[in-house]
């Protein structure tokens, strides 16, 4: 298990998550500032391969140059190079989350025919 620690971008933790998990075939665990990656199988989770998927997300929102992402054993932390707080837009206030990877939408319909595809 890997664990990456998201204090410095806390309203992305979720995207990020759902991202590096879908990235490198992982199961994604919430937790408060952080979230842990496990594998699906017996598999290792090959840590450079979750620092690049960390890496493309932020290329992804043209924020590269903004972060650094440092790995150390079994723990990622990233670390805002810059002053300015990194802070998503306020979304609607409901939203649906998928319990099982992190999934939002703000219609409860489509949250459902989603939660059905994990069970097929």
């Amino acid at each position: 298990m890997i664990t990456i620690d998201c204090r410095e971008i806390e309203s992305y933790k979720h995207e990020l998550a759902v991202f590096v998990a879908d990235w490198i075939g992982a199961i994604p665990t919430m937790k408060l500032h952080e979230f842990v990656l496990s594998p699906i199988e017996d598999e290792y989770l090959d840590t450079e391969k979750i620092v690049k998927g960390v890496r493309e997300f932020f290329a992804s929102l043209g924020e590269t140059a903004n972060f650094a992402v440092l790995p150390k054993d079994e723990i990622i932390l990233i670390k805002s190079l810059s002053t300015r707080t990194f802070v998503k837009e306020k979304q609607p206030e409901s939203m649906f989350t998928c319990t099982h990877c992190g999934y939002v939408t703000q219609y409860e319909g489509l949250l459902q025919t989603h939660m059905k595809l994990h069970y097929l």
